[in-house]
């Protein structure tokens, strides 16, 4: 049986380095190909500090004791995500919300109520997290007389925590379902005519509050339109993404790349870069309807987080929000970063240690370098993360089930490196995740207990696991 500590303690038996006269530093592994990493040339894509994000239901807001400074696990378990996230506030759960200033929290999936105080306790816990939120209003079955109100408490409560204000939830569905919000067929033009009427109302009552448009479900086109119609009224440009129904979700779809997803990937670029508007994936997970159970909240779901935030970095996402907590069927879902066993325990699910690695690859670097690598049919990815131009950390997610990787970093000008792993036992493990030979504790905190030292610029990274290699010692590539 593969050992995984075995093949970590005896991984430098594995590899040698070897130094050829004329040709540059090679590695021969004597369990399986070098890899190679080199800078392609190609212009570096920036990475915003405040990428990392989380997405909740609304009604989040308005559960007692959870989005609150004294949840000091919770507080930990975001902190422990980097200083500066986003909260998306919003799903299927804001268009069937309400705000009362005075009124009485509720949190229910389809009748809760968001109160001054329960603002207030937001507001304050964004501030203590140093994170910042995106916020919707209810555009399905609110009046623009309630937004205005709502948006102006939001404003006054959030202040400059507030990234942008939402107009509704997966907008092109409006249409659609047994129980539609608008006349069938709500088309863009439509939506289009109603947003702009919103947006002028809660603007005149506060002037030069951000708007983030269109949220579509999945439709690209309606952020295309955005973007196009946009004239300055439109700060972030936002759509969702779910690999697939929970119903029928697999471990092989995650550990597969999703063959629609590249095409969206290009146009959000493009649609981007056109307009000068950044675009964000403000709801999105592994399968939409909560994840799926024994998938989801397993070592496959924390490799694929990992590895599809490192995907949005490359097409020019300007950050990601992963839902977690409780969903619109009133469950708390599986594929959670954050679990919650809705008695005030709050616990890192194993999503947790895909995000918490990735926060981990991109502390002090603010680009993505292109890269030219041939993997050689190993199923792995390989993104190079830095600075001015300058490799600052390699991440490797090795996804195949049968073939270890064994890398060089030399070329990178990473002589000498810090590595910290992401291991389980298996890849269908729920729990003994670690990362850095550690687990987030009880109190909501991790820190490294083991940090490789790599010196010949040389690394094994066994299957079904990723690594994540920090430079220690900088040198100009070769």
């Amino acid at each position: 049986m593969f050992s995984r500590r075995a093949f970590l303690s005896n991984g430098v038996k594995y590899c040698v380095s070897l130094s050829l006269s004329g040709s540059s530093p090679a590695v021969v592994s004597l369990g399986g190909f070098p890899y190679t990493p080199r800078l392609s040339g190609g212009a570096p894509v920036s990475i915003p500090g405040n990428f990392i994000g989380l997405g909740y239901e609304m009604s989040s807001v308005a559960t007692p004791g959870l989005l609150n400074v004294d949840n000091h696990r919770y507080v930990n378990l975001i902190k422990g995500l980097g200083p500066a996230g986003v909260i998306r506030v919003g799903g299927i759960v804001a268009d069937y919300t309400r705000f009362e200033s005075d009124g009485t929290s509720r949190a229910e999936r389809q009748n809760t109520v968001i109160t001054r105080a329960d603002l207030d306790r937001f507001g304050q816990f964004l501030k203590t997290t140093g994170w910042s939120a995106i916020w919707s209003v209810n555009f399905a079955q609110d009046r623009i007389e309630d937004a205005v109100v709502e948006a102006e408490a939001v404003a006054n409560a959030l202040g400059d925590r507030l990234l942008a204000l939402e107009l509704g939830n997966e907008v092109e569905n409006y249409g659609r379902g047994e129980k539609p919000f608008r006349i069938s067929p709500y088309n863009y033009g439509t939506y289009r005519a109603e947003y702009s009427e919103w947006l002028a109302a809660i603007r005149k009552a506060v002037p030069g509050i951000p708007f983030a448009a269109p949220d579509t479900a999945s439709s690209i086109e309606w952020v295309e339109r955005m973007a196009n119609d946009s004239k300055g009224d439109v700060r972030l440009l936002t759509t969702h993404y779910y690999r697939g129904n929970r119903k029928y979700g697999t471990a092989e779809q995650l550990l597969r790349p999703d063959p629609r997803l590249k095409d969206v990937l290009v146009r959000l670029r493009a649609v981007s870069q056109d307009s000068g508007i950044p675009w964000r994936m403000c709801e999105t997970n592994s399968f939409f309807g909560g994840g799926r159970p024994g998938v989801s909240d397993t070592f496959v779901g924390t490799l694929w987080t990992l590895d599809y935030m490192l995907l949005l970095t490359q097409y020019g996402c300007s950050g990601v929000n992963i839902e977690t907590g409780i969903n619109q069927l009133g469950f708390i879902s599986s594929y959670s970063p954050i679990q919650d066993d809705q008695k005030g325990m709050n616990t890192a699910g194993p999503p947790y240690y895909g995000m918490l690695a990735f926060a981990a690859a991109v502390a002090d670097c603010s680009e993505v370098l292109p890269i030219d690598i041939d993997a050689r049919g190993i199923n792995m990815t390989t993104c190079v993360l830095g600075t001015g131009g300058r490799p600052r950390s390699v991440v490797v997610v090795n996804k195949d089930s049968l073939q270890d990787a064994h890398l060089s970093i030399k070329e990178l000008g990473m002589n000498t490196a810090s590595a910290l792993r992401l291991l389980a036992p298996s890849a269908g493990s729920e729990t003994e995740i670690t990362f850095g030979d550690s687990v987030v504790d009880t109190d909501g905190r991790w820190k490294a207990r083991i940090k490789e030292e790599i010196r010949d610029g040389a690394v094994a990274i066994p299957r079904m696991s990723a690594i994540v290699l920090r430079s220690t010692n900088l040198r100009s590539p070769v």
